[in-house]
């Protein structure tokens, strides 16, 4: 079939204006999101409902995730992480990641309860954190072409308090206390917390903010805080009967800071 030599050109010029358009698009990377915890007591298992998971930048927030999930953060420990989201997105800065958390539910560890004789706890999402809870990234966070990943660390510890006598709390209050960095620039801090009978926990801080916290292994004394931000910690190791231990550390980006040594002393 013969063809117009007009339209044919036409058609070819149209052709080689969509071809260069096409490189005129924004570019995209992939972001995942990993989920951990940093350990907790009192409790043997705490449970939340994620709905949605977004960042936030210059722009409408991004949709990461958007299938409600649960995640019992306990099983996420020591480096252990759960699959949050991951989707490819405009490559540029975001400054917060925003999480819509449904509700909670803890299960008391052991021996432990309510006043009422209640072991579990069903909680509900504070009411001004209902339109998701705002994590801010110490500093904006840069979506590459490539793979960026992400750690999202809730702490159980401050996100749970017991409220009223610690040996029969009325209740138990959800404050959601999380932390995302960037794991490409996380570091961590390692050491032993000696004797190690004394079920040293061990915790990095910054200014009034736990940022990370581990417990020592029961027979070696060992831990390790992941996932931390570069900046300088007030590492500090506390355990009952005994008084707390602290030191300055420093944590460059992606380092593994090491030697980091404990002696608990009454």
């Amino acid at each position: 079939m013969k063809i117009n030599g007009t339209l044919a050109r036409a058609g070819l010029t149209a052709g080689l204006v969509l071809t260069g358009c096409q490189g005129l698009g924004p570019q995209m990377g992939t972001v995942t999101l990993h989920l951990t915890d940093a350990p907790g007591a009192s409790f043997r298992s705490a449970t939340v409902w994620v709905s949605k998971v977004e960042l936030v930048g210059d722009t409408a927030p991004t949709t990461i995730a958007d299938t409600a999930a649960t995640y019992d953060l306990l099983s996420l420990q020591n480096g252990v992480t759960a699959l949050l989201g991951s989707k490819t997105i405009p490559t540029g800065s975001y400054e917060q990641l925003r999480l819509i958390v449904d509700s909670a539910r803890v299960v008391f560890d052991s021996g432990l309860h309510l006043a009422n004789g209640d072991t579990t706890a069903s909680l509900r999402v504070p009411s001004g954190m209902e339109t998701g809870i705002k994590v801010n990234f110490g500093e904006p966070l840069r979506v590459t072409p490539s793979q960026t990943d992400i750690v999202v660390d809730f702490n159980v510890s401050q996100s749970f308090v017991l409220m009223g006598p610690p040996s029969a709390p009325i209740g138990v209050l959800f404050t959601p206390v999380i932390h995302a960095a960037a794991q490409d620039v996380s570091g961590s801090i390692a050491g032993t917390s000696s004797p190690a009978s004394a079920h040293g926990r061990i915790f990095a801080i910054q200014g009034t903010d736990t940022v990370g916290s581990a417990a020592a292994d029961t027979t070696s004394g060992a831990y390790k805080i992941w996932f931390l931000p570069p900046g300088t910690y007030l590492v500090a190791d506390s355990a009952s009967g005994f008084k707390t231990g602290t030191q300055t550390v420093s944590v460059g980006t992606a380092q593994a800071v090491t030697g980091v040594d404990f002696t608990l002393t009454h």
